[in-house]
C-alpha cells in the first residue's frame, strides 16, 4: 500500500478521540503526536511511514482490524483519448494523502484534520 493511502486512513482517524485511547492502551501515543506533527509540517517520508505502520498494528491489536483498508479499490480508465471522466473525488488539501472518495451531489466537504480545513473536489485520478 503507497505512503499516500496510509495517510488518507490515518486522517480519517485522526480527529476521533478513539485512536487517542488506543494509542494510550497500546503505549504508543508518543507514535501517534510524531505522525501528526509529521504530517502537519510536510514531512512525509519513511519515517511518518514507520510511525504509520507502527499506528496500524497498535489499532490491529486492539481492534481486530488496523487503520488501513483491508481491501483497495482501483479505477483504471477505459482505453481511448479522453483521460478525464466528469467524476469528482475529494483532494487533500495539504496534497499529502490519497483523499477520501467520490465526491456525492449535495455532500458537505470532509475536514482535513491533519490541516484544519475542508478537502477539496478535484478531478478523478486516472
Amino acid at each position: 500500500m503507497d505512503l499516500p493511502t496510509k495517510i488518507a486512513a490515518f486522517c480519517r482517524e485522526l480527529g476521533e478521540s478513539r485512536l487517542l485511547e488506543i494509542a494510550r492502551q497500546q503505549q504508543v501515543e508518543e507514535v501517534l503526536r510524531a505522525a501528526e506533527e509529521a504530517l502537519r509540517s510536510g514531512r512525509i517520508g519513511p519515517e511518518l511511514e514507520a510511525g504509520l505502520d507502527k499506528l496500524d498494528q497498535a489499532v490491529a491489536q486492539a481492534e481486530g482490524q488496523g487503520l488501513y483498508p483491508a481491501t483497495l479499490r482501483v479505477y483504471q480508465p477505459l482505453p481511448g483519448p479522453v483521460r478525464q471522466t466528469g467524476a469528482r473525488w475529494w483532494t487533500c488539501p495539504l496534497v499529502q494523502c490519497a483523499g477520501r472518495g467520490r465526491v456525492r451531489p449535495d455532500q458537505q466537504a470532509p475536514m482535513c484534520a491533519a490541516a484544519g480545513r475542508p478537502l477539496v473536489a478535484g478531478p478523478l485520478p486516472g
